[in-house]
């Protein structure tokens, strides 16, 4: 199964909720699933509270309570999107490889073609100055996600550079890949050019901060990228369908 994210984003962090009725989480459902169907069609620019408000049939305040702010609303629904689609994915690399990571990064980059209004909302989000500290967490830490097994083993191994250590070098990668992510969204980086800059900026990265037998792996990698011209293949991951519980 798709390795999942570990924390849920507080939907309102100001009010304690002390119960939840059926018809709450009716509206704050209906809420969610128009954010998400406004961000897929027209993006964040143009983003309307008033029209989403009208579309979902919800009061402003009622919005508002619920979510607190319209970022933290956009980043929840950019993250539930996120979490739908990996819910049921199973790759066939390791998430503990150089190999695994690149298959991950190829895989869910080039879903991105299909998602650029969502693409470029996360990234406009992950940028932004006045954006909340958990907001931002929550965005990096789905970059996070594809980082953690790889890095921790590498910690575990001593097979990083004595200046970096895992939680360093996620962050970092993850600033490298929103940095190219939103240069294609915003259309300064061409489509045919998104996912291999992307590949290499990775394995660029990693061969500076990494060392011994796991360096020489991954300059391999890249080498033979600038070889051939092409991104290196891996099996297709298999999708699992949705059980009852989970639907």
């Amino acid at each position: 199964m798709a390795e999942q994210l570990e924390s849920a984003l507080e939907a309102n962090p100001t009010r304690s909720p002390i119960y939840a009725s059926n018809s709450i989480q009716e509206r704050r459902r209906r809420i969610l699933i128009e954010t998400r169907r406004m961000i897929a069609e027209s993006g964040i620019d143009g983003f309307s509270i008033r029209t989403l408000c009208r579309n979902a049939d919800v009061a402003q305040r009622t919005l508002y309570n619920a979510f607190h702010s319209k970022e933290r609303l956009i980043a929840i629904a950019i993250r539930e999107t996120y979490e739908d689609v990996n819910r049921f994915i199973q790759y066939r690399t390791s998430a503990d490889t150089i190999e695994g990571i690149i298959d991950r990064l190829i895989a869910v980059n080039s879903r991105n073609f299909k998602a650029r209004n969502y693409t470029k909302a996360v990234a406009s989000l992950y940028f932004s100055a006045t954006i909340g500290e958990d907001v931002w967490t929550a965005l990096r830490e789905m970059a996070f996600l594809n980082l953690r097994r790889w890095l921790d083993r590498l910690e575990h191994e001593n097979s990083l550079a004595p200046w970096m250590n895992a939680a360093q070098a996620a962050s970092d990668f993850a600033n490298i890949e929103y940095a190219i992510i939103n240069d294609w969204a915003t259309e300064r980086l061409p489509d045919d050019e998104y996912i291999s800059r992307l590949v290499l900026a990775v394995l660029s990265h990693a061969i500076g901060i990494t060392v011994g037998t796991e360096q020489a792996h991954v300059t391999a990698m890249a080498s033979e990228i600038n070889r051939t011209g092409r991104l290196p293949e891996f099996p297709k991951p298999v999708f699992k369908p949705a059980s009852p519980e989970t639907a």
